[in-house]
């Protein structure tokens, strides 16, 4: 099966371990007969039967300690070896444990947004955490219950056989009809883990949402409503797994009741066979001790087949998530020891689905010069961007940096060389200092605090611990301004030969705002910049402005230019500004 031949191959680096807990498993069942046969011996040395029927009692030390010195050794044995068994299990499954998570990491790393767009950030931390552990817990319990489990019952029953195939036929006719319920069991229940670890996604997803937008929530009020949501979402897990419940309880007594009847399948034809003189009562008593193990592991099956059920489900959806690729791929070798900056869009154009976002977009900007960009909500300024920065790649046309397209760029090199400050600021849950020096660790506090000063972050000094303090995650507890100007400094602090700001002073005063351009027009090093703003204090000084409207370039040239063209640039100067012209 598939998800089995996955399992194996990530099992790589400790399937010799893995084998050899199987390979002691394969000798541990022996010592399952060693106890009841010299049990049944015993028994059958000290009552001996005499020939007219009845039996003499024979106490001889002699005859008693070597077969309890071998029930002990035995006994002892098999402790070691299920300790043995356990500890390599553990030792495999926990490497498995790690490298699985590891690569499911660094799998969701290099995938694009087109990938997070397409899946929830609960569904993610569900396949992470719980959907990771039901693999391990299937690969530490359930497989070596089955193994072990098949592997005892046919000991038993080949024992059973050989010393009595009467007996032995009446002990194991019953377990067809356990076998068949099992298996009609299973068959029931494969779709029901499937909808309930679906279930489990959403109420995941629910909550991580939920906890994130916890001051939209508190702001509308609609801490009730939020709650019944979540009520409603743990409801239908809940009912979900009544239902799984309900359906292995139709089955359990079926299986558990065929599995008791082998039990008293023994007492009753072992009592037939001792008085027709056929068994020994060594030999009953060994049956009798033996029963468990064939009536054990039919007990088992339905919480077995129920664990399977959720391995399937879970390695399905892993397996899913490893193998969805990238749509945008880091094939390009291209990596100058320069990076000039210069930027120029090639009749771009672009999709979401069936929805054209971008039309035949071109333009240039010189290396050192600056871009704006305006235009309505959904007119596609964010995407010219993304596209820069290639977390999208152009349906049609060339995006290009220093006059290669930025698919043959190294996409390492290429971001390398690039700023971004996001619509959505993010911060980490670590110090400021780390936040700002995130695409460097390795720069001086000095140089820190330097661009902290250039993005207007001064307010750091008086946070209770400095560059120290910790940001709340997401960097809560800090206002949408002083998010935006730490995330401002960590794109300079980087030094980029591309700086791309989407909305980084939306949030800040005119007087901040006005200190940051000025701090950007002097600049120690070449930076050409994408200017992604709604306010045109924001973007009338750049060197060219674009007035998007429905994904294709409305206008374009310098402030003065669009002004005198006296269309809708000229409207929203008017708008902001109320037609004072400086």
């Amino acid at each position: 099966m598939t998800e089995l031949k996955w399992l194996w191959e990530n099992l790589k680096g400790f399937r010799g371990r893995y084998l050899l807990c199987f390979a002691i498993s394969l000798i541990t069942p022996v010592f399952v007969i060693i106890n009841p046969q010299l049990t049944g011996q015993l028994v059958d040395s000290v009552f001996k039967q005499l020939p007219d029927g009845t039996y003499e009692t024979i106490v001889d030390a002699s005859l008693l300690w070597p077969p309890i010195l071998i029930m002990v050794a035995a006994r002892f044995l098999r402790t070691v070896l299920d300790y043995s068994s356990v500890a390599l299990v553990e030792a495999s499954s926990l490497g498995l444990l790690y490298n699985l998570r590891m690569k499911l990491y660094r799998h969701l790393q290099k995938q694009d947004m087109n990938f997070f767009g397409s899946i929830s950030s609960g569904d993610l931390m569900t396949i992470l955490t719980s959907d990771v552990d039901m693999v391990r817990h299937n690969l530490v319990f359930v497989f070596r219950q089955i193994f072990s489990g098949a592997l005892i019952f046919i000991i038993a029953a080949v024992y059973y056989f050989a010393v009595n195939w009467k007996f032995a036929l009446c002990m194991v006719a019953l377990t067809p009809f356990i076998f068949v319920a099992s298996f009609v069991y299973r068959n029931k229940v494969k779709g029901i883990y499937k909808e309930l670890r679906q279930r489990l996604s959403k109420l995941n997803s629910d909550a991580q949402e939920n906890i994130e937008g916890n001051r939209v929530v508190k702001a509308f009020a609609r801490e009730n409503y939020e709650i019944k949501q979540f009520d409603d979402k743990s409801e239908s897990f809940r009912e979900q797994n009544l239902y799984a419940q309900k359906v292995w309880l139709k089955f359990y007594p079926i299986i558990d009741g065929l599995s008791q009847s082998v039990a008293i399948a023994t007492i009753l034809a072992g009592g037939i066979f001792l008085i027709r003189g056929e068994l020994s009562y060594g030999e009953l008593i060994a049956f009798t001790s033996l029963s468990w193990a064939v009536t054990e592991p039919f007990k088992m099956l339905g919480q077995l087949f129920n664990d399977l059920q959720r391995f399937f489900a879970s390695a399905g959806k892993i397996i899913s998530v490893l193998a969805t690729e990238p749509k945008v791929q880091n094939t390009g070798s291209y990596a100058p020891a320069d990076f000039r900056g210069e930027v120029e869009f090639r009749s771009v154009s672009f999709w979401f689905d069936d929805n054209k976002v971008l039309d035949d977009v071109s333009f240039t900007i010189p290396s050192g010069k600056t871009c704006a960009i305006m235009g309505e909500t959904g007119s596609g300024k964010t995407l010219i961007a993304d596209l820069l920065s290639r977390f999208y790649d152009a349906a049609e046309g060339q995006v290009l940096v220093d006059g290669v397209d930025v698919r043959e760029w190294d996409l390492n090199v290429l971001r390398g060389h690039m700023g971004i400050t996001t619509q959505d600021v993010f911060l980490f849950s670590d110090t400021v200092d780390s936040n700002i020096a995130y695409g460097d660790f390795g720069l001086p506090e000095e140089e820190v605090k330097r661009y902290a000063t250039m993005a207007a972050a001064e307010f750091i000094d008086t946070m209770p611990e400095g560059y120290a303090t910790i940001v709340g995650e997401r960097g809560v507890g800090l206002s949408g301004g002083q998010k935006q100007r730490i995330a401002l400094a960590r794109a300079l602090a980087v030094k980029p030969g591309v700086l791309i700001l989407d909305d980084t002073t939306s949030a800040v005063d005119m007087e901040t705002e006005k200190y940051i351009q000025q701090q950007l027009e002097q600049l120690d090093f070449v930076c050409t910049k994408l200017i992604i703003a709604q306010r045109i204090s924001s973007v009338r000084k750049a060197d060219c402005i674009l007035l998007l409207d429905n994904g294709k370039i409305a206008e374009r040239g310098t402030h003065s230019e669009l002004l005198k063209l006296g269309r809708e640039y000229a409207n929203l100067w008017q708008i902001q500004t109320g037609g004072i012209t400086q």
